[in-house]
C-alpha cells in the first residue's frame, strides 16, 4: 500500500484537520486518509455504479425520439439504394 507525507501544511489546514479528527475520534493520519478517500471517491465500482444511475436518470428525462421507420426498414431501404 502506498504512503504519503505532506510537508509545509498551512497551520489553518492542520488545525481544521485536527478538529475533524477529534470530532470523529480518529488520529490525524486516519482523518487525512478518510478525507482523501471521500474526495477521490471510494471504490471505482461504486463510482461507476453512481455514474450509471445518473446517466439513467438523465436519459429518462430526455424526450422520446420517434423514428419514421423501424431500424429494420431503414436498413432494408438503405440496402435497396
Amino acid at each position: 500500500m502506498a504512503s504519503l507525507q505532506i510537508r509545509d501544511m498551512p497551520d489553518a489546514v492542520h488545525r481544521q484537520l485536527q478538529l475533524r479528527a477529534r470530532r470523529h475520534h480518529r488520529s490525524l493520519a486516519q482523518q487525512a486518509l478518510s478525507d482523501l478517500v471521500a474526495m477521490a471517491g471510494d471504490d471505482p465500482r461504486h463510482r461507476r455504479g453512481d455514474a450509471l444511475v445518473r446517466l439513467k436518470n438523465l436519459w429518462s428525462q430526455l424526450p422520446r425520439v420517434e423514428w419514421p421507420e423501424s431500424p429494420e426498414e431503414m436498413l432494408r431501404s438503405d440496402r435497396e439504394r
